[in-house]
């Protein structure tokens, strides 16, 4: 076993602590699963761009070179009621690894694959080592689970008529206290292609002529070109000396008020700006930055102070390449790129969450 692989399982064995959501943010604390690590299933060379020095390498991995893969899995039987929504039954999709951390809403409903509803399984990104472009992108591992027993899985819904809710990334539980919930479903009949259908269904192996890869370009939204075996290069945009910032509090006021807010893709840490989901953040937790840029896709109604780049024209959606240093649900070290709209100061954190908690009680649910 090598040393990168010694670290990412201590990482596992510390993320599997006992946690509650209801130690979130209610305390003014925020949870320590710290341990450094450059991102568990890559290489040290898989970076494609060269960052500056001091930068992490993981800011300038591509976005043509991700290339992850979904396998498809079922909910068999539901969670205990106490642990969803009064009304709904199924397997939510949380924030966390552990079973009574937030659930995920969005448009005002939480995240609750319904039971014999599907969901795709997230696995490990490809390693240019061990396939990549050069081995036409074939399935890599499958992401390992974390939590209490790894029993959490990453994934996000299936079609919201093959699931029974919305898709958004988070984690899945496979089993609570030995009860098996969720199982891999090998005979679904759809591929499962990720969220924006530029990833690939597992299926596929190495075969780049599958319907599981070749369908994924088929079912891509107009604008975007579905999933292809690319290489490609990266901006990594501005870098500079690194900061210590805190995730706060970014509103939309909009009809579904903070419940929503708290569950948009703005808290999602990305293996690039725009790409591919890897963990969620929360109010409270702490990263180092190094790098921003503006990204034109998708443009934020909104445009507060922290998106502001010099270097483009006009207010656009702006991602930070950043390290955490310490967080609710992300082991510490792990890299990445966020929304710079949730960043802040340490300050303006702290009085964000303080305001909010005074209209809400309790971050619990959110």
């Amino acid at each position: 076993m090598s040393f990168d692989d010694l670290v990412c399982q201590a990482a596992d064995e510390l993320a599997a602590r006992a946690l509650t959501r209801r130690t979130l943010i209610a305390e003014a604390a925020v949870g320590g699963v710290g341990l450094t690590l450059l991102g568990c299933g890559e290489s040290k060379d898989d970076a494609q761009a060269a960052p500056p020095p001091g930068v992490p390498r993981a800011c300038g991995l591509t976005r043509g070179r991700i290339h992850v893969c979904y396998e498809p899995w079922g909910v068999v039987r539901s969670e205990p009621a106490d642990l969803l929504p009064r009304g709904y039954t199924g397997v939510a999709v949380r924030k966390g690894p552990e079973p009574d951390a937030p659930i995920i809403y969005k448009n005002g409903d939480p995240c609750v694959i319904r039971v014999g509803g599907v969901f795709g399984r997230q696995s490990l990104r490809q390693n240019d080592r061990t396939g990549g472009v050069e081995g036409n992108c074939p399935a890599p591992p499958i992401r390992a689970g974390r939590g209490a027993g790894k029993g959490f899985i990453w994934g996000y819904p299936g079609p919201r008529r093959d699931s029974g809710t919305w898709n958004k990334g988070g984690w899945i539980a496979q089993s609570v206290d030995g009860v098996e919930l969720t199982e891999g479903w090998p005979d679904y009949h759809r591929p499962i292609c990720g969220p924006a259908d530029l990833d690939f269904d597992c299926r596929a192996g190495d075969d780049p002529n599958s319907r599981f890869k070749t369908d994924c370009r088929k079912l891509a939204y107009p604008d975007d070109p579905g999933f292809k075996c690319n290489g490609g290069d990266t901006r990594l945009g501005t870098c500079g000396s690194s900061r210590v910032l805190h995730i706060g509090i970014q509103e939309d006021f909009d009809p579904h008020e903070l419940v929503h807010d708290l569950s948009h893709e703005r808290y999602n840490l990305k293996y690039q700006a725009d790409s591919t989901t890897i963990f969620w953040l929360v109010p409270g937790d702490v990263v180092r930055r190094y790098c921003f840029k503006c990204t034109l896709y998708n443009p934020s109604r909104q445009c507060p102070p922290e998106t502001a780049d010099p270097n483009s024209k006009g207010c656009c959606r702006a991602y930070s390449c950043v390290t955490v240093v310490k967080a609710r649900y992300c082991p510490a070290g792990v890299s990445g790129w966020i929304n710079s709209s949730v960043l802040r100061t340490e300050k303006r954190a702290k009085r964000e969450i303080a305001q909010a908690l005074e209209q809400v009680g309790s971050f619990n649910g959110y």
